[in-house]
């Protein structure tokens, strides 16, 4: 699969791309918790729930009018991280990233000096933490806010949006790498469409990957 294959396929839009939604369970998250972050986001007891990607963008938005205050910065990691990993087992290897006081302060300080910092800059400081670049290009990807067709913003990776921008890499990617694939999303992107934001095309990859 190419990037103008599932460009041509999903044709997506902005608002498919806010609308864009995640199944988790916030109980699983709650209980998880590590204790020394002295605060748990605003999970409720429900086996089930979902968050969409504006819904995330909202929580980063509170970090930024905030000043990347701690607390703030904790609620949106819960839901960031909740929408990254779903259903999925990636939530165990979150919760243990963040059980290691190391890891956690190495992120909290990161993402309180994420500001003012370009795509791949952002990227690559989070990946520094240790964190997988899959769940580090989240955090860079909402904490930047939504998208217009003129930003240069990060967007998500993974290894099925890796493979279709024609990365050697399935997983581990560097900020060279990083660098490389926004290059080719952004190539797709203004062949098939100038005036589309660069995560519709990341959106696009994603959802016809699950066809």
């Amino acid at each position: 699969m190419t990037i103008a294959e599932a460009l041509a396929a999903q044709k997506p839009t902005a608002e498919d791309v806010a609308a864009a939604s995640s199944t988790f369970s916030p109980i699983r998250w709650k209980t998880g918790w590590p204790h020394h972050l002295r605060r748990v986001p605003p999970f409720r007891d429900d086996a089930t729930a979902s968050l969409t990607r504006r819904d995330v963008f909202l929580f980063a938005q509170d970090v930024v009018d905030s000043g990347y205050n701690r607390d703030q910065i904790i609620d949106f990691l819960g839901a960031a991280f909740a929408y990254a990993a779903g259903q999925s087992n990636q939530v165990l290897q979150l919760q243990q990233f963040l059980r290691n006081k190391h890891n956690a302060n190495q992120l909290l300080q990161a993402i309180r000096g994420i500001a003012g910092k370009d795509a791949v800059s952002a990227y690559g400081a989070l990946v520094a933490t240790g964190l997988a670049p899959k769940f580090a290009s989240h955090l860079a990807y909402f904490l930047a806010g939504p998208q217009e067709a003129s930003d240069e913003k990060p967007v998500i990776i993974c290894s099925k949006r890796a493979a279709a921008a024609g990365l050697a890499k399935t997983a581990d990617w560097t900020a060279e790498d990083y660098a490389e694939y926004l290059a080719a999303l952004k190539k797709a992107r203004d062949e098939y469409d100038a005036s589309l934001p660069l995560d519709a095309v990341e959106y696009a990859i994603r959802k016809n990957a699950e066809n």
